[in-house]
């Protein structure tokens, strides 16, 4: 693409790129969120914080940060490559759900792999099956918001990123005292 004509990026290859760098960079920063700290500091966190304390303060501070880069990236994007999305309310909100989806699904894989000797590179591994189809209904999603948008095209997959939401925070909350034990 950097090599053609400028004009030959439509919606569908910009909404692509825009999640493949919201993927890539979610993941590098959730994973040090938990390796970036010393087994000294995760024996005063076993002492002082409950395992669901803990994990819901990381799952706050991991969809915060990653919130906080999609609008960044959503910013760059726009000044570089210009605006394709058509419905800007709906595509915000869109980064909201995307962030939250995104926070809670690598939080969850970043614990798993974080009581595994402490190995960075089985984030990558273990989150791809787990999160292709997050990112499978954010594209589809995006790409209406970036043609004429209605409710009944995105209801069921609204629905369906939420029911998710809600499974993985349920996961995480219960699995999390199993790994905290360990």
């Amino acid at each position: 693409m950097s090599f053609q004509p400028v004009g030959i990026l439509n919606s569908e290859h910009w909404v692509s790129i825009f999640w493949i760098i919201i993927l890539f960079s979610s993941i590098s920063s959730v994973s040090k969120s938990f390796f970036q700290e010393s087994s000294n500091r995760n024996y005063y966190y076993y002492y002082v914080l409950s395992p669901d304390e803990l994990i819901f303060s990381k799952l706050i501070y991991n969809f915060i940060f990653i919130l906080f880069v999609s609008f960044l990236t959503f910013g760059l994007f726009t000044f570089f490559l210009g605006n394709y999305i058509t419905s800007l309310p709906f595509f915000f909100c869109l980064l909201f759900i995307g962030a939250l989806s995104i926070s809670n699904c690598l939080t969850l894989i970043a614990a798993i792999a974080h009581q595994v000797k402490n190995n960075s590179a089985l984030i990558s591994v273990l989150s791809f099956p787990v999160i292709i189809p997050i990112f499978l209904l954010l594209i589809k999603l995006s790409k209406i918001s970036s043609a004429e948008f209605s409710w009944i095209l995105i209801e069921d997959d609204i629905y369906l990123l939420i029911l998710l939401n809600i499974i993985l925070v349920s996961l995480t909350k219960v699995l999390f005292g199993f790994l905290w034990r360990n």
